[in-house]
């Protein structure tokens, strides 16, 4: 098991046909990989009172969420995961959301969407490798075409129940 500094979490909602992302400030939170074969992570964030209504929606349904989190530093990778809430505390000033989450888009995906993107837009050859290189530098979140395809697929899925 390995525990990291949770440092954003954003809800990736679909609507008109495109994801987006909605940012929610935390005061603090953490994220456990449990290491296991069914790949669980848990997240636990201390939010705002303000999303607790949103949260109790969502577990009183059994509803799941697509978030991006980023840990440690805000120079990491965003990773989606797709959650359910497991608990919803109510502390004095604000509310503890521990989440059961599994990742939902792998690297490779984000890697591809992101070249593909550059060959629309006409790169190539050096040029080509060295906007690569910025973008993936640069990635503090995943490309609208990576986000719409792990939405859809997870939508598709049956397996979850997307808020």
């Amino acid at each position: 098991m390995k525990t990291f500094k949770l440092y954003s979490i954003s809800l990736l909602e679909g609507k008109d046909g495109n994801v987006h992302q909605k940012m929610i400030p935390i005061e603090d939170g953490l994220i456990i990989n449990m290491e296991n074969k069914q790949q669980t992570w848990y997240i636990e964030a201390v939010i705002s009172h303000d999303y607790y209504d949103y949260f109790k929606k969502v577990k009183d349904q059994d509803g799941h969420i697509l978030v991006d989190v980023i840990i440690t530093s805000k120079d990491n990778h965003p990773a989606a995961m797709i959650t359910s809430v497991q608990t919803l505390t109510e502390l004095s000033e604000s509310v503890s959301v521990l989440l059961e989450a599994k990742l939902a888009l792998k690297k490779d995906v984000i890697i591809e969407d992101v070249l593909k993107d550059l060959v629309g837009q006409g790169f190539s050859e050096k040029r080509l490798l060295q906007e690569f290189k910025n973008k993936m530098e640069n990635l503090a979140a995943h490309p609208q075409g990576a986000l719409k395809t792990i939405y859809r697929s997870i939508k598709e899925s049956g397996h979850y129940k997307l808020q």
